[in-house]
């Protein structure tokens, strides 16, 4: 490949972000002293870097560009809240950051991806940091098992992908977006030989996506893991396999989509039927954010069964709801990292009465609730389930609308129940008595950083409440 042919305008932000991985190790190597600021300033000047280069070249198209900029910005609120864990020894800071910022690399290669080899390449990039990620706090058998688990799913998941690569390329004689999408607009594959590719394809980015049934992973994960690692896995890895899931169905592969999309719609319904189903028997915050996550990633998925009737609306769909998702959960992570230091726990017995406690930081969770539920006065929240229910109506798939209206409905229950917790004198939690005793503890630099966050994203959700067009651009 000559110089020319690379494509620098994709190839670059990730390139980047892997550059600043490699001197997040070398600073750590040589220059130990300063741990984790000096490590979220490195992570943190290439991220900004990537982005400048991001809005100098642009990439290979708006939709990767708008998945990019959302990957860049989530990493970078996670650096922040990773500066809370400045105080855990089990989380070294240069090979944390490191990474940290591996795993963004993949997840931002894995939408820029333009052909088959580079996705699976990227999909092991994502996914073996995030495992080394969960397992680092080795004197947890928790973190330990939750990392096993983690591996041997993921390690599956390739597997299966990578034999469906095999009779891709036994049926159109190559790899790349183009090529494959050229190849299956002139030939008629069988029809038991295409569904077979499409489905071993899709369990992979499905599987990252964490959607059902490929989503036992996550509980376990989310429990094992730091807060910020849990909210990395929560927005960055689910949003670059949303990404790559979405290219891939719009263009190689649209023209399968007879084969794929009830595929598709099935894992959806399932997904934000059993995530929500999951969500309403947890009792901690990160817990119950684990089987949301699963729930809306089924919102995100839903749309995509409307690409070959509507693909001007859908292929901005899934980007318009992440961005939102990606504030609000992330605002919901930082005060779970908060309420960490400053209450000594994460269950709803802890957070009883932290509206009371500290107004910013009950603002702060019930606005990104209330986005997550789609309720007002978080309109943001609204008009994103709008965004995503529309294409599915247009697509003529009723009943999965109505899936959709019903699992919003369920979604409210536990999430104003969060907020009536967080309102709710600490004595009528049912099990407060559990609780030890609210002490501010550890309220450190890492602490006051992971509050800024909790402020920004209030504001944040506010303002985009006033005006969603902020935001979500023209809508519709």
């Amino acid at each position: 490949m000559t110089p020319d042919a690379v494509d620098w305008a994709s190839v670059g932000v990730p390139l980047m972000v892997a550059v600043g991985a490699i001197v997040a190790l070398l600073v750590d190597a040589f220059w130990p002293a300063g741990g984790w600021r000096r490590q979220g300033v490195v992570a943190g000047a290439s991220l900004l870097a990537a982005g400048a280069w991001l809005a100098d070249t642009g990439s290979s198209g708006p939709l990767v560009a708008g998945f990019s900029w959302v990957l860049l910005v989530s990493a970078l609120v996670v650096v922040v809240l990773t500066q809370s864990l400045e105080d855990d020894p089990a989380m070294p800071p240069g090979e944390s950051t490191f990474l940290v910022l591996s795993a963004t690399a993949g997840a931002l290669t894995l939408a820029a991806a333009q052909d088959f080899v580079t996705l699976v390449v990227a999909l092991e990039l994502l996914s073996l940091p995030s495992i080394a990620l969960v397992a680092m706090r080795r004197d947890r058998r928790e973190s330990v098992s939750s990392a096993w688990t983690f591996f041997l799913a993921s390690a599956t998941a390739t597997a299966v992908t990578l034999m469906g690569l095999s009779l891709l390329y036994g049926l159109t004689g190559t790899l790349t977006y183009d090529g494959v999408y050229a190849a299956l607009q002139t030939s008629e594959a069988p029809a038991r030989v295409a569904a077979a590719v499409v489905v071993l394809l899709l369990v992979g980015l499905v599987f990252k996506v964490g959607a059902v049934p490929f989503h036992l992973w996550i509980p376990d994960a989310y429990r094992g893991a730091p807060i910020p690692v849990a909210g990395f896995l929560s927005v960055v890895s689910k949003g670059g396999a949303l990404a790559a899931l979405l290219v891939v169905l719009a263009y190689p592969l649209v023209s399968l989509q007879p084969r794929w999309d009830l595929f598709v719609a099935l894992v959806a319904a399932l997904s934000m039927t059993v995530g929500n189903i999951g969500a309403l028997a947890q009792r901690d915050l990160v817990g119950m954010l684990a089987w949301s996550s699963i729930a809306q990633g089924g919102f995100v998925l839903a749309p995509m069964v409307a690409l070959a009737v509507r693909a001007d609306i859908v292929l901005t769909a899934p980007l318009r709801y992440l961005a939102v998702y990606a504030i609000a959960n992330l605002t919901v992570f930082a005060v779970a990292a908060v309420a960490l230091r400053r209450f000594g726990g994460t269950t709803y017995a802890h957070l009883a009465g932290a509206g009371r406690r500290d107004p910013v930081l009950g603002v702060a969770l019930v606005l990104g609730l209330l986005t997550l539920a789609g309720f007002p006065p978080a309109v943001i929240g609204l008009v994103a389930k709008y965004v995503v229910l529309q294409p599915v109506i247009v697509a003529g798939y009723a009943w999965l609308a109505g899936v959709m209206a019903v699992n919003v409905a369920l979604g409210l229950v536990y999430y104003l129940r969060l907020v009536v917790v967080a309102y709710a004198p600490a004595d009528r939690v049912g099990d407060a008595a559990d609780a030890p005793p609210v002490t501010s503890v550890r309220e450190g630099r890492g602490a006051r950083l992971a509050y800024a966050v909790v402020v920004v994203g209030a504001v944040a959700l506010a303002a985009t409440s006033i005006a969603p067009t902020l935001l979500l651009g023209p809508l519709p």
